[in-house]
């Protein structure tokens, strides 16, 4: 009897270590192997989030090539905006707050440039409380929030790309 309370009790602590850790069951992105391989296409300024929508689709053994000819679908992105913005000023009239905002847009394109898909927009925010005695601090800060918000927007972009792959295979 005690040996079966202690095992619960070490399951049920373990599930909470989990959780307060921040650990996170994210799914993964699939794409079928008649839609494979995939070509990221974007402009110079986008470059940082193909890069990042790659990463994802490498992650998720979904197959990338690097020349447009050899690819089944393109994936089109475009990073549209990236914002910072003052949310509340504090005594001295400082920043006490500011919020990143990024925005993309996706859409889906067959081998000869036809659009099956989108475009669709995405947008990614965040809200970060500023020192306004660290200004370094803040910089770096901000730096790596930036490149969450980035992470974390192409991972919308391949379930939204996912999304649409499996649209277009359940059409006849």
């Amino acid at each position: 009897m005690q040996i079966k309370r202690l095992r619960i009790l070490l399951t049920v602590a373990g599930c909470l270590w989990l959780a307060a850790c921040g650990f996170a069951l994210r799914g993964s992105t699939s794409l079928a192997a008649d839609m494979q391989p995939v070509y990221i296409s974007a402009e110079r300024d986008s470059q940082e989030l193909k890069q990042s929508l790659k990463r994802q689709f490498v992650i998720n053994d979904v197959a990338v090539t690097k020349r447009r000819g050899e690819a089944k679908l393109i994936v089109v992105v475009k990073l549209l905006e990236e914002q910072k913005r003052s949310a509340a000023l504090d005594r001295e009239a400082r920043d006490a707050e500011y919020a990143l905002y990024e925005s993309a847009s996706v859409e889906l394109q067959s081998p000869d440039g036809k659009n099956l898909k989108g475009p669709h927009t995405l947008q990614q925010r965040r809200l970060i409380v500023n020192d306004p005695d660290n200004p370094v601090g803040e910089e770096t800060e901000s730096t790596i929030v930036r490149d969450e918000m980035r992470e974390q927007l192409s991972i919308r972009l391949a379930r939204q790309v996912e999304y649409w792959s499996n649209q277009l295979q359940a059409k006849p």
